[in-house]
């Protein structure tokens, strides 16, 4: 790490504290339906900072900090949402004694060609090392090679490094999505000390991978308030126009939806509130659109959605493109800027749920110099 990330870091405690969550989620191995391990972790990590929250029937985490019942100000409630699976495989059947595995979410194509190096766990968390073969001619299972037989129903993921700092770098086998819900837990616990005129919520949601599964659900049966500006938190393949290193990015949209621009304000103006007393903020604007995130099943369900995103490498562990037979398979990467940015933008946005009207754009917008007026309909004929 260099001398600069080391002092950043030192300057934020809340982005200190987010690396900290993240390299204790880095421990927990997860796929789409096997989140256990990290599900278990958020809420031992809630309970000990004694954040109200519930488990809904389907696995999903929603957290919950009240707002400032003291503030001056009425303000509508947000919610920031990340998901805790990340691709990988499951043993689904026994085939001539040998078993088979099939991926969960979007692999890398060179894992299902060429092979890789894995393991499968357990609901304990122990972790028995395996080699994924590919079949010939099939590209959608792979042999499961391993000294210790896995029972059909195994998670199987990559074996790369649960978490590590390099440089101004941090790698991890899921950085996607484990760094929102990192970023979000962190927020939370700063705002249950130090609450803001909004209610919060923190959603950690099951089988994103897979359709975006845990968000549907949430959407569809009104699990939030229906008032409520939602936020999804995710990180996101480096795209032309975004650069690492340059901070998170406001989301204005994903492979799938445009989203909503009142929500949007909400990021501005924390943007905003965190550059009146830090002009090095470094904050980017974009539409990420190489995959679609959970805003989209929010937003389809009637609710007005917006995104934070931390620009990422190796995009579901593919060293080049997802779709790359050529390719290889490699730890997530994202910059420590652009992480610790993200977690003071989340909580800066929070804590301006109330001001998204006072944007200087929209107000820009809502009047007209008597002087222009006056200008124009002077030369109209």
């Amino acid at each position: 790490m260099s001398i600069d990330s080391k002092n950043y870091i030192n300057a934020y405690p809340v982005g200190k504290r987010a690396l900290d969550i993240l390299k204790l989620l880095g421990g927990c191995p997860a796929t789409s339906f096997h989140e256990g391990l990290v599900s278990r972790r958020i809420v031992d990590i809630l309970d000990a900072s004694k954040i109200d929250y519930r488990v809904d029937m389907y696995g999903n985490i929603i957290a919950r900090v009240d707002g400032n019942l003291e503030a001056e100000s009425e303000s509508l409630p947000i919610a920031f949402v990340a998901h805790m699976d990340h691709p990988g495989f499951e043993v689904v059947r026994y085939e001539e004694e040998l078993p088979i595995a099939t991926s969960l979410g979007g692999v890398p194509l060179a894992s299902l060609t060429k092979g890789a190096n894995a393991f499968y766990f357990d609901e304990k968390g122990n972790r028995f090392k395996c080699e994924l073969e590919p079949i010939p001619g099939d590209q959608n299972e792979l042999l499961v090679k391993s000294s210790v037989l896995p029972p059909v129903g195994a998670p199987i993921v990559f074996a790369l490094d649960d978490f590590s700092i390099s440089e101004d770098i941090l790698r991890m086998r899921a950085m996607d999505d484990l760094a929102g819900c990192a970023a979000i837990i962190a927020s939370l616990e700063e705002l249950k000390n130090n609450p803001s005129a909004s209610e919060v919520y923190g959603v950690f949601t099951r089988a994103e991978e897979v359709g975006l599964i845990g968000a549907r659900l949430l959407s569809l049966e009104k699990t939030l308030p229906q008032n409520t500006f939602v936020v999804s938190v995710e990180t996101s393949s480096i795209i032309p126009g975004v650069t690492q290193g340059e901070g998170p990015v406001i989301r204005t949209g994903d492979a799938s939806y445009t989203f909503n621009s009142e929500a949007e304000q909400i990021l501005i103006m924390g943007r905003e509130a965190i550059k009146s007393s830090d002009s090095d903020f470094k904050c980017q604007r974009q539409l990420m659109s190489a995959g679609s995130c959970e805003a989209s099943a929010f937003a389809v369900n009637g609710y007005r959605t917006t995104g934070i995103a931390f620009p990422l490498g190796n995009w579901h562990n593919a060293t080049t493109t997802i779709r790359d037979p050529n390719g290889g398979v490699g730890d997530e990467y994202i910059s420590v800027y652009d992480f610790i940015g993200g977690v003071r933008l989340i909580e800066s946005s929070a804590r301006n749920v109330a001001t998204r009207n006072n944007s200087p754009l929209p107000s820009r917008y809502r009047t007209v110099p008597e002087e222009q007026k006056m200008r124009l309909t002077s030369t109209s004929d």
